[in-house]
């Protein structure tokens, strides 16, 4: 089996383990006990144990399967001897990348901050701004788990462009079926929110193809995730910005 085969059955094995997932606690579990399950300490315990196992541990699994480069999981020339660098990447490209990293984060927030005006005040009771730790693991899950779909994609097409476009279609349509499977609300039924994640996902495909810095894009969507929900929903709710 080749090195590209190998790598998209890893991907597609990690969208049927989290649909089936998804599937099971959503359907064959009843209503009020699903519930009960996910407001109790074990309930939550699972919940993060099995987040970090889809979205870290599996991609982890591939990498040292040997199926996953890390050059292709965005962390540069990790374990190569020989070779200089910081967190696996030279100082010169930490310095190049920074900056296109801080350009873009700076983009987007001025984007974000002018749909918050923009957008007409909606009814109270808006979600509070999300805890810094929760956002950071947030985005540290979400790069890993969108640089592993990216990764078959820029094999077989051999463009980092192109294999960045479809890793994030397949994003969106795990996005859609799960859920579709969740049958209820979620939170990409909140048009900020949605707007939120998809200036991440553009965000981190485009700094995947210039700088394929992984430690830079979680830093990125860490910053438009914290921040975008506060300039979003303090430009349209100042009440709830505060405290």
């Amino acid at each position: 089996m080749g090195p590209k085969l190998q790598l998209l059955l890893w991907v597609a094995g990690s969208i049927g383990i989290g649909a089936m997932a998804v599937a099971f606690v959503h359907r064959i579990s009843g209503g009020w006990r699903r519930r009960a399950l996910a407001e109790s300490e074990l309930g939550g315990l699972l919940a993060e144990v099995a987040i970090f196992v889809y979205c870290i541990g599996w991609p982890f699994l591939a990498l040292i399967s040997g199926a996953l480069g890390v050059d292709l999981l965005g962390l540069g020339k990790i374990g190569i001897e020989g070779t200089p660098t910081l967190a696996g990447f030279a100082p010169r490209d930490w310095v190049r990348s920074s900056t296109i990293a801080g350009l873009a984060a700076g983009f987007v927030l001025i984007v974000l901050w002018l749909a918050g005006r923009a957008s007409r005040p909606q009814a109270a009771g808006q979600p509070a701004p999300p805890r810094l730790w929760l956002t950071m693991r947030d985005a540290a899950y979400s790069e890993v788990h969108w640089a592993f779909y990216r990764a078959p994609f820029v094999l077989m097409l051999g463009d980092a462009q192109w294999g960045a476009a479809v890793g994030l279609i397949l994003v969106i349509a795990e996005w859609t079926l799960l859920r579709l499977l969740r049958q209820a609300s979620s939170v990409l039924e909140d048009r900020e929110h949605a707007l939120v994640l998809a200036c991440c996902a553009l965000t981190s495909g485009l700094l995947y193809v210039i700088s394929r810095n992984l430690w830079l894009m979680i830093a990125v969507q860490a910053l438009i995730r914290w921040a975008g929900h506060r300039l979003l929903f303090g430009s349209v709710h100042p009440a709830t910005s505060q405290g």
